[in-house]
């Protein structure tokens, strides 16, 4: 459920719903596989420019993001 997701996972998930593997995001953003897996799994937050790089290519906006979160925040209060 969308209710149940954090930042980490939120990410994950958009990569899923592209179907796009972790590999794939990654040579794409022009990032490593480990990074990508850092940040889905929650050990790093992603830079500012590495952010836009990912859902640039998830074709989700910074906006669309924010707007996920701030949503899940409000359904967890």
């Amino acid at each position: 459920m969308l209710n149940d997701l954090d930042f980490p996972s939120l990410m994950k998930v958009l990569r899923e719903r592209q179907g796009v593997s972790a590999r794939q995001l990654s040579l794409d953003a022009g990032l490593s596989a480990s990074y990508i897996s850092k940040i889905e799994s929650g050990t790093v937050l992603p830079t500012i420019s590495s952010f836009a790089h990912i859902v640039d290519r998830l074709n989700v906006s910074p906006v669309e993001i924010s707007y996920l979160l701030s949503s899940l925040v409000k359904e967890s209060t």
